[in-house]
C-alpha cells in the first residue's frame, strides 16, 4: 500500500499535458480485442462529479483494448491560462474520431449543438448539487496549497466554514455550474444516444452493475472478470489507501461518500441554497 501511495504522489507531479499524451499514445502498444460501434464517446459532466476518476477508468489500456477508442483529454490541449466557465464552453470544431472525450464540462444545449459524428454515444454524470458545493469548498481551500495563487482559496482562508460555503453557492451559480447540472435533466429522453447516470450510483453498493450499464450504453463490452479488475484498480480504497468515509481534507479523494452535505448544511445555508438554486438544486 505504501508503494501505491508513493506512486500516486509521483504521478501527481507529472504535468497534465504529459499524462494525457502518454494515455493517448499508449494505444499504439495495445492490441484491440473488440471495437465499439460508436465513432466517438463523450463523457459529459460538471466539476466535482468524480470527473478525473472516471477519466482514468476510460483512459485505461483495458478500455482501449475492448473499444478501439483512444482517450482524448481536450483540456490538455488548451493554451496556458486559457479558461472558460462552463456557461461559456461551446465547441465549433469536431473532436478527433475514434476517441473517448473525457471529461467534457458542458451545458446540455452546448453539447446538443456541437458537431458530432452520426454514430456517437454520450453519458452525463449527475450529482446532488449540495455535495458538489461541499466538494468544491474542500477542493478549493485545501487541495494543492501553494501550487499557484488562487483568489478563491485566499478568500476561503479568510472566511469561516459557514461563510465559505455560502460564498461557494454564489461562485458556482455565477459560473453556470448549477444551471448546467440542471440542464441535463431529461436529456436521455431528448436524445437516445445519451445516458444520464448518478455519481451516487457509481460509488454505491451496485456500482459494478451501474458501470456495466454505462459501458454497454457506449458499446464497450468487457468480460465480467476484466471489468471487475478494472473497477477494483480504480476503487476509492486502492487509489486513496483509505476506506470510504475516512476523510483527508487535502486529498483529491477526500472522503468518497455521498450525502456528506448533511454534515455542513445548517438552517442558514439551507435557506441560502434554496434561494439561489431551489430546494434541492
Amino acid at each position: 500500500m505504501k508503494n501505491l501511495l508513493r506512486n500516486q504522489s509521483i504521478r501527481n507531479l507529472i504535468p497534465r499535458r504529459l499524462k494525457a499524451f502518454y494515455a493517448e499514445n499508449l494505444s499504439k502498444l495495445t492490441r484491440v480485442k473488440s471495437r465499439s460501434q460508436a465513432t466517438n464517446v463523450y463523457h459529459c459532466c460538471v466539476h466535482k462529479t468524480g470527473s478525473q476518476w472516471i477519466r482514468k477508468v476510460f483512459s485505461d489500456r483495458e478500455t482501449f483494448s475492448w473499444s478501439g477508442l483512444r482517450p482524448f483529454h481536450y483540456q490538455s490541449k488548451l493554451k496556458e491560462g486559457e479558461h472558460r466557465d462552463i456557461k461559456d464552453r461551446t465547441f465549433d470544431e469536431p473532436f478527433p474520431e475514434r476517441t473517448i472525450v473525457s471529461p467534457l464540462y458542458i451545458h446540455w444545449e452546448h453539447f446538443r449543438d456541437m458537431p458530432k459524428p452520426e454514430r456517437y454515444r454520450a453519458f452525463f454524470v449527475s450529482r446532488d448539487p449540495r455535495d458538489v458545493l461541499v466538494s468544491w469548498y474542500f477542493s478549493t481551500r485545501y487541495s494543492h496549497p501553494g501550487k499557484s495563487r488562487d483568489v478563491h482559496r485566499e478568500m476561503l482562508n479568510e472566511l469561516s466554514l459557514e461563510d465559505g460555503l455560502a460564498y461557494g453557492v454564489d461562485q458556482l451559480k455565477e459560473r453556470g455550474l448549477f444551471d448546467a447540472l440542471e440542464s441535463w435533466k431529461g436529456a436521455a429522453k431528448r436524445d437516445s444516444n445519451v445516458l444520464v447516470v448518478r455519481y451516487e450510483d457509481l460509488i454505491g453498493q451496485n456500482a459494478a452493475a451501474e458501470f456495466k450499464r454505462l459501458f454497454e450504453h457506449v458499446d464497450i463490452r468487457f468480460p465480467d472478470t476484466v471489468l471487475a479488475d478494472l473497477l477494483q484498480r480504480y476503487s476509492f480504497e486502492e487509489m486513496s489507501g483509505r476506506q470510504r468515509g475516512e476523510e483527508e481534507k487535502g486529498s483529491k479523494l477526500r472522503k468518497g461518500v455521498a450525502g456528506d452535505w448533511r454534515n455542513y448544511f445548517d438552517e442558514r445555508l439551507t435557506r441560502k441554497f434554496a434561494e439561489v438554486c431551489g430546494e434541492t438544486g
